[in-house]
């Protein structure tokens, strides 16, 4: 036997090992990883690749791949900036490690997507805190303009109801920005359906 038939010969048997061992991990090692070590490895891993994120778990159930997991994440960039960006991802461990699929985009570079659907609803912060300042109201603009973009801080908390400023409101997003530029913090109350602007006012820092 020459020798480039015996080396076609040993590459066969290698990748036959290969890939014995691959299965034979799939059928043990793979099998062993709980629920719980799923989600933990997948927010350990998230954490690693954006270390300031904000990250939640939001469903862990049985994968269609056996012995694995499928892991739904939410990833908020940026949280607490005039644009954060809100990404939700998926993976399905450990079929595939942490090679992970994004399964909607909510938010990114300053745009929220989806407001062409008429009954849109903001459901979460980090598209409130978007959907406020891609309004262009005046004041909001005024605020980050002044303060620097960098500058400013912004949070947005939902309320069933609540009254602002004497008028009362229903299922309402109200949105803060504050700055160390300024001496007084803006508000703007955006509707849950599609963001509409409701109000804006000011409250004095000093």
């Amino acid at each position: 036997m020459d020798l480039l038939a015996r080396t076609l010969i040993l590459a066969v048997i290698l990748i036959a090992i290969i890939f014995g061992v691959y299965y034979a991990l799939q059928n043990s090692v793979f099998q062993h990883v709980t629920q719980q070590q799923a989600a933990s490895l997948v927010t350990s891993d998230l954490q690693r690749l954006y270390p300031s994120a904000l990250i939640n778990i939001t469903n862990n159930t049985p994968s269609n791949y056996s012995g694995s997991w499928h892991v739904v994440a939410s990833v908020v960039l940026n949280s607490t900036s005039v644009c954060p960006s809100y990404f939700v991802y998926t993976f399905d461990y450990p079929q595939f490690g942490f090679v992970y699929r994004v399964d909607n985009t909510y938010t990114s570079n300053c745009v929220v997507y989806g407001l062409s659907n008429k009954s849109f609803i903001i459901s979460s912060f980090p598209v409130a805190v978007t959907r406020a300042y891609t309004l262009g109201i005046p004041a909001v603009k005024a605020f980050v303009e002044g303060s620097g973009f960098s500058n400013v801080v912004t949070h947005a908390n939902f309320f069933n109801y609540t009254d602002v400023q004497g008028s009362n409101y229903t299922n309402v997003w109200i949105v803060n920005y504050s700055s160390p530029e300024k001496n007084y913090t803006l508000y703007v109350a955006l509707s849950q359906l599609n963001g509409t602007l409701l109000k804006t006012f000011n409250i004095s820092s000093s």
